[in-house]
């Protein structure tokens, strides 16, 4: 009799690294910087289980790609079964399991059949401890920093709001992260005196003998997962409660252009409010420390983040260096930005809405001189969206109530909500509205290029 091929994952944890067998097979290192290079070593059994359970989930879900459907723009749902060799079995066993296959789906609408096995570490009980700092200071909070403009534009905020004494974790992903942050960071810190009171550390994960990016799957969406850890671990190891995501606020509950459309694999949800409030439950309870995931821009658009900002003229050079691009980071060759996909669209719109020309972007299509820009799919139903809060669409307000249900989001007000999309759509409008408008688009270009 032939026996049924055995498609489990097992995902194992090895000294620095996660490593993938059975069905899958693949390693993922792990390193940090030398000041928190000693973390995995001060961790806890299960606090070291919550990382290999991230890690083997964001690599699982890196190399497996999604398979395209016959709707347009739509990306078929996948079916994990995966066992983590685990420390602590009776705890992942018990209600943990279910939180966690729950967050798991919440993020990409992947079905997970999640097992566990005893994995023996060491000899010894391993203890939580808290890392020792060399300075009398220590961070006071911890925001995850990509680089990013959202990341860029929070952090001078929340200097110019009058907050010290900020870890800042990068996660390096990809292998540009965490100089360029670095970089930044560097540049910052002789801008703002404020900077002098930042913290920095990096978590670096690569994977072994990977394909090249545009072969893997590039949604990937438990990312969010995998950097909300390394945050938890590291506020776990130095005695830090707050936990911040600088995301915009229509970013973040990332309300689908389309109705239904969150339900696919093209749902990004690593900031969303729901998913934050379902870490901070998993987080908590497993590192046995309370920490809290928060939004501080959760009712700021991306352009009112970068307003703020203008407020300090000196912050403004040092804003318009952080990269949005998605192609930038697929290693796709570009000047610097594309100017065409969803972040760069972002992007402009952004600082134009904020009265900031930027052309040091230096983005390789200028939307704006396109003869015709509204051929994309996505920029056509960009400006459509804007134009239907706009009028009032009933439409809309039925879409934002099922994506309030389906992403358990209810306890946020429908009417603030409301109100944020309502004006961000209006800084849309402001800056790309009368591309709708054919005869208008020379005048609209003219209008854009003068804007001060």
């Amino acid at each position: 009799m032939l026996r049924e091929r055995d498609d489990t994952v097992h995902v194992h944890y090895e000294a620095g690294s996660v490593k993938l067998s059975g069905a899958v097979s693949q390693r993922l290192r792990i390193s940090a910087q030398a000041l928190i290079g000693n973390l995995v070593g001060q961790s806890s059994d299960r606090a070291i289980d919550l990382l290999s359970i991230a890690a083997g989930a964001y690599a699982l879900d890196r190399v497996v790609r999604r398979r395209k459907t016959q709707a347009k723009n739509e990306f078929g749902g996948r079916t994990f079964k995966v066992c983590f060799h685990v420390a602590d079995i009776s705890y992942w066993e018990g209600g943990a399991k279910d939180r966690l296959a729950d967050l798991l789906y919440f993020l990409t609408s992947d079905v997970w059949l999640l097992s566990f096995a005893s994995h023996d570490r060491s000899s010894f009980a391993r203890v939580q401890k808290t890392l020792e700092l060399s300075n009398a200071e220590r961070p006071q909070r911890l925001a995850l920093y990509s680089g990013g403009l959202d990341s860029a534009a929070g952090l001078g905020c929340q200097l110019l709001r009058g907050q010290r004494n900020i870890l800042l974790l990068t996660v390096g992903h990809q292998s540009t992260i965490r100089p360029r942050c670095i970089r930044q960071l560097r540049r910052l810190r002789l801008t703002l005196p404020q900077a002098s009171t930042l913290f920095q550390a990096s978590f670096i994960v690569h994977l072994d003998n990977a394909k090249e990016l545009k072969e893997q799957e590039t949604t990937q969406r438990v990312r969010g997962f995998l950097f909300c850890t390394a945050a938890a671990l590291v506020a776990a190891a130095w005695g830090i409660h707050d936990i911040d995501l600088y995301e915009n606020g229509p970013g973040a509950i990332n309300l689908p252009l389309v109705a239904g459309a969150g339900s696919n694999g093209l749902s990004t949800r690593g900031a969303h409010p729901s998913f934050l409030a379902k870490m901070t439950e998993l987080a908590s309870e497993s590192l046995e420390h309370d920490l809290v995931f928060g939004l501080p821009f959760l009712w700021s658009t991306k352009a009112s983040m970068v307003r703020e900002i203008a407020q300090e003229p000196k912050l403004v050079p040092w804003v318009e260096q952080s990269l949005s691009c998605v192609h930038s980071s697929l290693r796709v060759p570009v000047t610097s930005h594309c100017g065409e996909c969803p972040a760069c669209i972002e992007r402009r719109q952004a600082f134009f809405a904020a009265g900031i020309d930027d052309d040091r972007t230096g983005y390789k299509t200028d939307l704006m001189t396109l003869a015709d820009p509204l051929k994309d799919d996505y920029f056509r139903g960009y400006l459509e969206d804007a134009r239907a809060w706009m009028v009032g669409d009933p439409r809309l307000k039925q879409r934002l109530e099922d994506h309030r249900r389906l992403s358990d989001m209810e306890d946020l007000n429908a009417e603030d909500v409301t109100a944020l999309l309502q004006r961000h759509a209006r800084e849309v409008i402001q800056v790309y509205g009368a591309l709708l408008m054919p005869k208008s688009r020379n005048a609209a270009t003219a209008r854009v290029s003068a804007s001060p």
